[in-house]
């Protein structure tokens, strides 16, 4: 999967899944002040998947109606905790999230924003 992480992501989570074969660019190598919208504009531009812990990108594209490549946010728990939100996520929502969904990732439960 075509991957965007988001500065506020962890890095050791990009190198993750880096690791397990997804195609990852990180926004916090390009530029760790990039604001929001022009991290939004550059996953849309290269079609990828933005992983963030950020709820603006929601608001970005459900009210302000951004076009995205899907977007998958992650609760702010514990690293090892998002890894294994994020393995479950991958493994069950991936076809969702190419296809453009919302992903929100919490403790012990998934929802799915599917395109407008």
């Amino acid at each position: 999967m075509k991957i965007l992480v988001d500065v506020n992501a962890s890095g050791a989570i990009a190198n993750w899944l880096e690791s397990m074969g997804h195609d990852i660019v990180r926004a916090s190598t390009k530029d760790p002040r990039m604001s929001d919208d022009d991290i939004l504009t550059w996953a849309v531009q290269e079609n990828r998947v933005i992983i963030t812990t950020d709820k603006d990108f929601e608001e970005m594209v459900w009210r302000a109606q951004r076009p995205h490549r899907g977007i998958l946010r992650l609760e702010n728990l514990p690293r090892q905790e998002r890894k294994l939100l994020l393995e479950e996520a991958i493994e069950h929502y991936q076809q969702e999230l190419e296809n453009g969904a919302i992903v929100i990732a919490q403790q012990k439960k998934f929802r799915v924003r599917k395109s407008r």
